[in-house]
Formats: structure tokens, sequence, C-alpha cells
């Protein structure tokens, strides 16, 4: 009998461990804007695990045209405006890291304005671009994960 109930207040701990290794909680307050280099955004990295990462992003100026060959993006706008281009060609593109380009535009897009309240689901090898209008800002949260 104590076995069995040893092998069950085991079983229970494993269970609660295993269930708390399965969720994150992070406050507002813990969210922490670091510039990139160059001033083009800030970012606060939330979580990053081997199949998804998560992030909020506060863009100062437009950035690149951009393709990801092993992730898929999930963009929720928070605040500001944008216009977003998806698909068509990236203009001169450059290899940035393993499975990551950028280009200075895409062709053959389409162009939409974003606002905040939007979402955007950008397909793996899908070129992206978001550009500002001079003196805006755009924050968004983005879930990154491998399809």
């Amino acid at each position: 009998m104590r076995k069995m109930l040893n092998t069950l207040l085991l079983g229970a701990a494993m269970t609660s461990t295993a269930f708390a290794a399965d969720y994150q909680f992070t406050p507002k307050s813990e969210q922490k804007l670091t510039p990139a280099p160059g001033g083009l955004y800030s970012t606060s990295v939330l979580a990053q695990h081997s199949n998804a990462q998560a992030m909020i992003t506060v863009r100062h100026k437009s950035g690149e045209a951009e393709v990801h060959q092993d992730w898929e993006d999930h963009i929720f706008i928070q605040d500001g405006e944008g216009e977003l281009t998806m698909g068509g060609s990236v203009e001169n593109p450059r290899n940035t890291a393993k499975g990551e380009i950028r280009g200075s535009g895409i062709t053959g897009g389409k162009t939409m304005m974003v606002h905040a309240g939007d979402y955007i689901f950008v397909p793996v090898n899908t070129p992206h671009r978001v550009v500002l209008a001079p003196g805006k800002s755009i924050r968004y949260a983005v879930v990154k994960t491998h399809p």
C-alpha cells in the first residue's frame, strides 16, 4: 500500500511539474523594449521555444522586405498604422541568416493599410514589408511558428 501511495504521489508531482512547464505568463511590467542597432525598431522578446517565438515590436522606420523560409508570422497590430505589402518578389535580395532573406522592396505584391486591431498571417516563404509614413510608428505583437 505504501508503495502504491508513493507511486501516486510521485505521479501527481510529475504531472504538476509538467503542467507548470506548459504555460508562460509575461506581465506587461516585464516587457522591456530594447532598441535594435540602427534605430529601425525596438523589441521585447516574450518567448523563445524550439517551435515558436513571441515578441512585441515597435517600428520607428519603414522595414526592409523580408522572407522567412522556416517561420510563419502571426502579427497582431496593437497601435499605429502602416502600409503592408505581401507576396510578389523581393528586390535586391540578400541572405542575412540561415533561412532569412532581406531586400530593398517588393515588386508585384499586394499592398494594404493595417491598423490597430488587425491580424495578419504571413505564410512561410512569403515576402512582406511594412512602410510607415514619415514620423509615424507602429506597435505589433508577432508569434513566429514552424509550420
